[in-house]
């Protein structure tokens, strides 16, 4: 799985890519919101961590962009703040996942596993809809 992290803990990020490497993915990092958008549109990521807070602007106001920009990605925060973002998880607009930062890599790979299997389960069921509603 290629996935992009998007972090402006650099200790963190590195950590993330070391872990997650560890356990066969491929990581690509980066460190700010301009970078991420840009880069999310480059290597079409199978799934993008997001940090929720971050300076010069959070996961939550990113996620519109990365849905354009990478339309196939499963979108997961990845966050301390785990109150603030559960409101959004299971809401259209809002992310496929939510994890807790400090997770083993080897559980955080498992858990991301599982939520690009819904993930692409549910696009394949809407693209699926889509194409039997243009027989009609």
């Amino acid at each position: 799985m290629r996935i992009l992290v998007i972090d402006d803990e650099a200790d963190y990020r590195y950590l993330l890519s070391v872990g997650l490497g560890l356990e066969g993915h491929e990581v690509v990092e980066a460190a700010e919101v301009v970078a991420g958008l840009a880069l999310a549109s480059e290597v079409e990521p199978d799934l993008v961590l997001i940090d929720l807070v971050m300076v010069g602007g959070g996961g939550m106001a990113l996620l519109p962009k990365l849905r354009k920009a990478c339309p196939r990605s499963a979108l997961v925060f990845h966050t301390v703040e785990r109150e603030r973002a559960l409101p959004m998880v299971g809401h259209p607009s809002g992310p496929d996942g939510l994890l807790e930062k400090g997770m083993p890599p080897r559980e955080l790979a498992e858990a991301l596993n599982g939520i690009l299997s819904v993930h692409r389960s549910r696009s394949e069921a809407n693209d699926g809809d889509r194409g039997s509603a243009s027989h009609y």
